[in-house]
């Protein structure tokens, strides 16, 4: 993995979460406490509204490692976490998935290939 590229890519979360008014809990970024363990796997961003009480999940990917299992197992693992609210409403926590713009097209792609389109809770950011 080029890491000069995940590094840009994970800032890149970084600077859309606090641009949306999220404070960053943990990042796979200088300066920052390591990402826990979501599912099976770590994610590259975890944030979190002040006046929320669920995270906000972040994981950037490089083209070439879009199609391999362990992104399928990551995207499943972030894209499929609930929260349970009071009484009995399940709501998926929100997923962030940052890729340089040249792969947009190929992580929407997979995105439906998963199965996670149904959703409504992953963005995707071209950067």
């Amino acid at each position: 993995m080029n890491d000069n590229e995940h590094k840009k890519l994970v800032k890149g979360i970084i600077d859309h979460f606090e641009s949306k008014g999220l404070k960053i809990i943990s990042a796979a970024y200088d300066g920052f406490e390591k990402c826990e363990t979501i599912g099976n796997h770590e994610p590259d961003v975890i944030a979190q509204k002040p006046d929320e009480d669920f995270y906000h999940i972040g994981e950037a990917k490089t083209c070439d490692h879009l199609s391999s299992d362990r992104t399928r197992e990551q995207f499943e693992d972030f894209g499929n976490t609930v929260m349970l609210k009071t009484g009995v409403t399940r709501t998926y926590l929100p997923f962030c998935i940052a890729v340089p713009k040249k792969c947009i097209d190929d992580l929407k792609k997979y995105i439906l290939d998963f199965g996670l389109s149904m959703n409504e809770n992953i963005e995707t950011l071209a950067l």
